[in-house]
């Protein structure tokens, strides 16, 4: 037999097979949840054309919750399936409370693939001297007009079973349905209407008062009222990736109203527009998510306030590999980046948002000078004028912990200098010290520390912080601990800390990244701050997965700011 007729009908067999292969791994891709990883859920959030453009947070889920659901329970350890079921269980139960609403069996039959639910005012009454009460809009696309209707009748049915009022309202060709309460328990309660209306057979809206509802239809109505015919979201979508299952659309002077209404009025107002530079104002932006098998990747941008034109910074081509290994792992907060004296200013929005009197501010420079003396960190932001590594963290006294690490130069040097000149007119002491056999420079107070019944009295040296170099760096910690786990690494060679693997999902130069190890860091919110004391306990079966979050600082034109966050979750332990 000739070899070509005999190749040609293997080489159609093995063909056929190839084919047939392909086919069934995509049917199988296509059966299993990893096909949102892969492609995303809907391109855009259609129900955009019911929220205001003013409104201050508009978040989209574009792909039905049962299908994510089912992703996270898929990527689970088998071991821990059960419990990732309780889970969702209880996050359906806080949703749904005192609806009489099942998901599975009143919601999912009818959803379609987006929920959009928007803060559309900071306060419906706008009426400061009553409090605040924001109005809130949820819109849910509907694969089943009939089904969709039933579970709605089925909720008002439940309403005036417990004594509720129900009023039926033609708004702009729609049947809107409404209720107060029987029996209001206070007097913010009497204006706590939830109101529902069927759109056009295709979406489900829902809000805390009739009045949103309204505003939502007459914004439906006209494409200079709504978000979805917005420029600055249309600019916005145009510079984040298409493959998306979720966006959060923040208008920062709403934000920024709402937020210091909710703050004591001697309490510093919070303002989250600042990029740094007092002139550098943004007033709006866009995040697009994306799912991975370790989470989340939000891709920023920030656009530039009416009026206002950001300062250009390019990307620049930094070796961050380099300086990362000595950033131990376990650092609560760690940052990378080119200009230590904009760190500060670039995070004190975020901290601000944290602190109870809104007066939050980056803590490495109260810490720093508040060991040294006050300018010291003035000196260090001056000596570090390349890239720079930082940490925050606890010691194993308890006490707050901080680390910078800088390449070696002379003005480094003389900064170096200047905070010894520094620590010593505050009373502190100066000397060397061995770490290991490594030379180091410690700043030290004389103390006497607290002694139990006749035991004589004994002066200790209680290091204020110290400093060494390591290979072609300098590193300045506040602990001999600290300094030591820069100097000896566990691993040799030096290590990368785990978090830095993340980074690759967001491809390109950086001009900087904060990491943050949430674990460390969620004990502290809670006893600082009572209101996210009661926010994360109704939220904890979704945040106790929450293990790391990372911010990219991406290219800054005159018009907009790019970035990216990182969030690392887990279900494997």
């Amino acid at each position: 037999m000739k070899f070509r007729s005999f190749i040609r009908p293997l080489a159609i067999v093995a063909g056929l097979v190839l084919v047939l292969g392909l086919g069934l791994l995509g049917r199988l891709t296509l059966n299993t949840p990893l096909y949102l990883i892969e492609r995303g859920g809907q391109a855009q959030p259609l129900a955009l054309q019911f929220v205001p453009k003013q409104s201050p947070v508009v978040a989209s889920v574009l792909v039905r919750p049962d299908r994510l659901a089912s992703l996270w329970e898929y990527l689970a350890a088998p071991r821990l399936r059960q419990e990732t079921r309780r889970d969702q269980e209880l996050i359906e139960q806080a949703l749904l409370a005192n609806t009489g609403l099942s998901y599975s069996r009143d919601i999912q039959p009818w959803l379609g693939e987006e929920i959009t639910a928007a803060m559309v005012t900071p306060d419906l009454d706008q009426d400061p001297t009553n409090g605040t009460k924001p109005g809130y809009l949820v819109a849910l696309a509907c694969n089943d007009s009939a089904a969709a209707q039933a579970a709605l009748e089925l909720y008002w049915q439940n309403r005036a079973i417990a004594g509720d009022a129900l009023t039926f309202e033609e708004f702009s060709g729609n049947r809107l349905i409404y209720a107060r309460q029987g029996i209001p328990r206070s007097s913010r309660e009497e204006t706590a209407q939830l109101a529902t209306a069927l759109v056009a057979n295709r979406y489900v809206l829902a809000a805390n008062h009739p009045d949103v509802l309204r505003q939502a239809l007459t914004a439906a109505q006209s494409s200079d009222l709504n978000l979805q015919s917005d420029r600055r979201y249309k600019t916005a979508l145009r510079e984040l990736p298409s493959q998306r299952v979720g966006l959060l659309a923040l208008n920062l002077p709403g934000v920024n109203q709402w937020l210091n209404s909710e703050r004591n009025s001697e309490g510093a107002a919070i303002a989250l527009s600042e990029l740094g530079a007092t002139d550098d104002q943004v007033d709006w932006g866009l995040m697009s998510w994306q799912l991975t098998r370790e989470g989340l990747v939000g891709h920023t941008a920030l656009l530039a306030a009416q009026g206002h034109r950001l300062h250009p910074q390019r990307v620049r081509a930094t070796d961050w590999e380099n300086i990362v290994p000595y950033l131990p792992d376990s650092l609560a907060v760690a940052a990378v980046g080119t200009d230590l004296a904009t760190l500060g200013q670039r995070l004190d929005p975020l901290l601000a948002l944290l602190s109870p009197t809104g007066e939050g501010s980056f803590p490495l420079t109260k810490m720093i000078d508040g060991a040294l003396g006050q300018g010291a960190m003035d000196f260090l932001q001056t000596g570090v004028d390349r890239s720079y590594g930082v940490g925050l963290g606890t010691a194993k006294t308890g006490a707050p912990d901080w680390l910078v690490v800088a390449p070696q130069s002379e003005t480094l040097t003389a900064a170096l200098d200047g905070m010894t000149a520094l620590a010593q007119k505050k009373g502190l002491g100066v000397g060397a010290l061995d770490l290991r056999g490594t030379p180091a420079i410690a700043w030290t107070r004389l103390a006497l520390p607290k002694m139990r019944g006749s035991q004589p009295l004994q002066v200790v040296a209680e290091v204020a912080g110290l400093h060494a170099e390591v290979d072609q760096y300098e590193a300045l910690a506040a602990s001999p601990s600290t300094l030591d786990a820069v100097i000896h690494p566990a691993g040799v060679p030096r290590q990368r800390p785990a978090w830095w693997s993340q980074v690759a999902q967001v491809p390109g130069p950086s001009n900087g990244y904060v990491h943050i190890d949430w674990p460390q860091i969620q004990s502290g919110l809670v006893a600082q701050l009572p209101r996210w004391r009661l926010w994360s306990t109704a939220a904890q079966p979704a945040l106790k997965h929450l293990r790391q979050v990372t911010l990219v600082s991406g290219d800054r034109s005159d018009a907009m700011q790019t970035g990216s966050i990182l969030v690392q979750l887990s279900n494997q332990s």
